[in-house]
């Protein structure tokens, strides 16, 4: 009796070794190989730029998040205005975390959240420095090269012609609330 429990629970712990344990190696983040064309097909943004400013690390429920912001160089797609903010998932590269460096270029493909509002990117989408980015910029061919001239002049993040329309709604403003109180105080 004493024999067959030490060989079940021999069986056991066996049995649980190759279950726990598994054959090769685990990794975590597992990216599906596509080229820059089809990248190019299945992300909202993609563009070439250089990190001007390297945010600080936000937590939003479990995931970690450092906001980066680019200036562009060239763009293929998605892009509003010369400096864009990508929100770069900063885990390890196990949890397909990826850590860009400030006053480097890089070739970056995002998407956007399911809210629509903001850009994200992580290890699998492809992001590469410029300086090693050879074969996918020839897959992605000719992008536009940007100035700020095709954003028109900005202050801020706005251009000229959106304060002009803010100014112009104040003034017009006032104008009319002087009116209305002249006209009033004119009929007492």
């Amino acid at each position: 009796m004493k024999c067959a429990v030490i060989v079940t629970l021999a069986l056991l712990f066996i049995t649980a070794g190759f279950l726990l344990v598994p054959e090769g190696r685990a990794y975590a983040c597992s990216c599906v190989e596509s080229n820059a064309q089809e990248k190019l097909k299945t992300s909202t943004s993609v563009f070439t730029g250089k990190v001007v400013k390297r945010g600080g690390v936000q937590i939003f429920s479990t995931d970690r998040v450092r906001a980066y912001t680019f200036e562009v160089d060239t763009a293929w797609k998605g892009v509003s205005s010369k400096r864009m903010t990508v929100l770069g998932n900063d885990a390890g590269s196990e949890s397909c975390g990826i850590q860009l460096e400030k006053n480097q270029s890089y070739l970056i493909f995002a998407y956007q959240d399911e809210e629509g509002s903001k850009l994200h990117t992580n290890l699998c989408s492809g992001n590469v420095s410029v300086e090693q980015a050879g074969d996918a910029l020839k897959l992605l061919g000719a992008g536009k090269v940007l100035s700020q001239d095709d954003f028109g002049e900005t202050i801020h993040g706005r251009s000229w012609s959106s304060y002009l329309m803010i100014y112009g709604g104040v003034v017009l403003l006032i104008v009319l609330v002087s009116g209305w109180i002249w006209r009033r105080k004119k009929r007492t």
